[in-house]
């Protein structure tokens, strides 16, 4: 009888200890798959005759351009014209935007949205700041390429996006096609299209800040 009592045991042990792996497996996390990395191409930045600002709005999570009839909605994230750069909040519109510059950073090792720091558009002044070395490019004036518009390397827009969501943007070039800012054709200013946007950028839709 003792004989069985400890086989009985042993059975019983080992349908718990089958019963606890299984749990385990179940319980293990799964690794998230890493983010896409998105490319926006030749967005227009262009201005109306005289100067006057006309924003191209541009929303994150569809990658697409948004019609300027729903500037006063929560539908787009970025806005562009000329060098400046709107974010769907404050000032500019109803949404929850925002942004911050980080600097000497490269944009695939920024894994994680700082959890403070960012400002809203106000009517004077920009969550992504206007004006030469400021934000995220650098005039050149009589340097070579003379006159051109260049993003600073090691700059990256850490941006809340009009729904309050996080994405990190790189702007790769300020002119159609992104071309090759080192040649001839480009150092002549009369051969440059310019007021295109080219950017890369992660958008996180979970509500996390990870990256």
């Amino acid at each position: 009888m003792k004989f069985l009592n400890s086989a009985v045991c042993v059975v019983l042990m080992s349908l718990a200890s089958f019963a606890c792996d299984k749990d385990d497996d179940k319980n293990t996390d799964t690794p998230q798959p890493d983010l896409e990395v998105k490319a926006a191409k030749d967005i227009p930045a262009n201005l109306e005759e005289g100067g006057t600002p006309k924003f191209t709005y541009y929303s994150l999570r569809t990658g697409e351009i948004v019609n300027e009839s729903a500037a006063n909605s929560k539908q787009w994230d970025l806005a562009f014209s000329g060098t400046k750069i709107l974010v769907n909040g404050g000032a500019s519109g109803p949404g929850e935007g925002a942004a911050l510059i980080l600097e000497g950073e490269l944009f695939d090792e920024v894994e994680e949205a700082p959890a403070e720091g960012y400002t809203q558009d106000g009517e004077e002044v920009l969550a992504i700041p206007a004006g030469s070395g400021n934000g995220w490019y650098k005039y050149t004036g009589g340097e070579p390429p003379i006159h051109a518009i260049l993003p600073i390397v090691g700059r990256v827009i850490v941006l809340k996006t009009g729904d309050g969501k996080y994405a990190k943007v790189e702007i790769i070039s300020y002119y159609k096609g992104n071309p090759d800012t080192s040649t001839e054709e480009f150092a002549d200013p009369e051969k440059r299209e310019g007021r295109y946007y080219t950017f890369n950028y992660v958008l996180q839709t979970d509500g996390s800040r990870n990256f």
